[in-house]
């Protein structure tokens, strides 16, 4: 089995930085159905007084959103295992996504750690 993880620090949008948990779990949901990974839970918070973190169980892993509004900054967490099929290019393509409507581009920094057995 392998798993795929792929984290990065973004600079994101002002809409971004002032957006809802509701609006970001919507954002979330968007996405990782697009890259054709599965959501099975979620869970978000608000903290005051400000910043939001937004959590998507998958049924091939998770994928976590914590925003810093003050400083227009977002941190973001995927991990996906390759249980019954390799789910790096969905990993990758979900990546791409969130980078492209976090921040001004597609491109974004990620750091890229791969578990083998």
């Amino acid at each position: 089995m392998r798993s795929h993880h792929f984290s990065a620090i973004l600079t994101i949008t002002d809409a971004i930085a002032s957006s809802t948990a509701p609006t970001l779990l919507q954002l979330l949901q968007t996405t990782v159905q697009t890259a054709g990974l599965t959501a099975v839970a979620e869970a978000t918070a608000t903290f005051f007084p400000q910043g939001v973190s937004v959590v998507l169980l998958l049924e091939e892993s998770h994928v976590a959103l914590h925003v810093w509004t003050e400083y227009c900054k977002a941190t973001v967490d995927i991990h996906v295992c390759d249980y019954q099929q390799d789910n790096y290019a969905k990993a990758q393509k979900l990546a791409v996504l969130l980078a492209s409507a976090l921040t001004d581009s597609d491109r974004a920094q990620w750091h890229y750690l791969e578990i083998t057995d």
